[in-house]
């Protein structure tokens, strides 16, 4: 099966997406096992706000996974 460039790109764009999304899933769920565990609230805080970026973050990249498909 031939694929033109286009289509590789396409496929390659879609695998690192896709790596980048489970990875900042992994971050976020650290995160919030983190908060979880802090005892200080400023931690907590902390994690808590990580991780509610991390959740942006994998907002955007299945906004991007979309637009390729």
């Amino acid at each position: 099966m031939q694929l033109n460039e286009m289509e590789m790109k396409k496929i390659l764009d879609q695998g690192m997406l896709t790596r980048s999304i489970i990875e900042t899933e992994t971050a976020m769920k650290k995160c919030q096992l983190y908060c979880e565990m802090a005892k200080d609230s400023a931690v907590k805080g902390f994690f808590k706000d990580q991780s509610k970026g991390l959740q942006d973050v994998i907002k955007h990249f299945n906004q991007e996974m979309t637009e390729l498909q």
